[in-house]
């Protein structure tokens, strides 16, 4: 039943007081038992006497929807599907729910710049041509927050404004020319810079991986970078040659069999360790950088573009734009 058939056959009943108040109008307006909707019919009907007692029971039905209808809260139909919902307006026809428009405020004929403007001109301004395609824009804006393991050989100054997180798998012969590139770009910024290695095997399912755990030898006694270095370099293919090579970067044959025996547990769990972060990040072919959380190579920016990606970074610090937190 809708509500204007219930009101239609229930009498309303005001309170008591309410009564002696009614009594207040004249009868035109008020009729037996104070039947308001009776009292809105005739109003309706006095003001519309040629339209038909229909047509005003259609228009007072349309205060209602019936039983079941798509009407706003209480119904149980579904509402309608056409046209697009539209935002939440003032009573001057204002969308609410627009994005706010900054103002613009002018000082001796000369239009200020927001703060949130000249930021975006300045963002703009950082960046280098070859970094505009829309695709590098992306990843530009898109950082990865990586935490590497406390045995990850490092180098630089811990507080540093520029982190670069390199994965790489020290047995990938066909890496070397890349790894020098990248080794050379990051020269040209050692002063602003931390590096991180992160070991990231080719081949998931490795069983040994010489070049990498030579390279833990020589970290424990601080010469893995100069180990990765003539790694680079020379590139052997051999067993005996990867450890004539660690000797020759200065590690004493006899520190290196000792660890070799009493450390190669170890060293292979601080492997597989890093191999696991390398998936967690999706990294499967290196090399692969990571600049303050910009991915350069493997699925990110094409590493030739390292250079422009440091010089992008280093630009924003040295404007004091917002870098993401260490």
């Amino acid at each position: 039943m809708t509500m204007l058939a219930l009101l239609l056959a229930v009498p309303f009943v005001f309170p008591a007081g309410v009564q002696a108040q009614a009594e207040l109008f004249p009868s035109t307006e008020v009729t037996v038992r104070y039947d308001v909707v009776g009292w809105v019919k005739g109003l309706i009907a006095k003001a519309r006497d040629n339209e038909t007692p229909v047509a005003i029971d259609t228009e007072l039905a349309a205060i209602e929807p019936a039983a079941g209808g798509g009407g706003h809260g209480g119904g149980h139909g579904e509402p309608s599907a056409h046209g697009k919902s539209e935002g939440q307006k003032s009573f001057s026809g204002k969308d609410l729910t627009a994005a706010p428009e900054l103002p613009t405020v002018t000082i001796g004929g000369k239009t200020v710049v927001t703060y949130a403007k000249s930021i975006e001109q300045d963002l703009k301004a950082a960046m280098p041509e070859d970094l505009k395609d829309s695709s590098d824009k992306d990843f530009l804006e898109r950082r990865f927050n990586i935490t590497p393991y406390a045995h990850s050989p490092a180098r630089g100054n811990p507080n540093a404004p520029i982190t670069v997180y390199q994965f790489t798998d020290l047995s990938c012969g066909q890496c070397m020319p890349e790894l020098a590139k990248i080794d050379a770009a990051l020269q040209d910024v050692s002063g602003s810079i931390y590096i991180r290695h992160i070991h990231a095997p080719m081949e998931r399912f490795q069983d040994t991986n010489m070049p990498a755990f030579y390279g833990k030898i020589a970290d424990r006694v601080g010469l893995f970078w100069e180990y990765r270095a003539n790694l680079i370099h020379a590139n052997p293919s051999t067993a005996d040659a990867m450890f004539d090579l660690l000797v020759k970067t200065g590690v004493p044959i006899a520190d290196a069999r000792s660890m070799m025996l009493t450390e190669a547990r170890r060293f292979y769990r601080q492997l597989d360790a890093d191999a696991l972060l390398a998936r967690t990040f999706g990294v499967g072919r290196p090399p692969a950088v990571f600049v303050n959380g910009i991915r350069v190579g493997d699925g990110g920016i094409p590493l030739e573009k390292l250079p422009d990606i440091l010089k992008y970074v280093n630009t924003r610090i040295e404007r004091g734009l917002p870098e993401p937190p260490k």
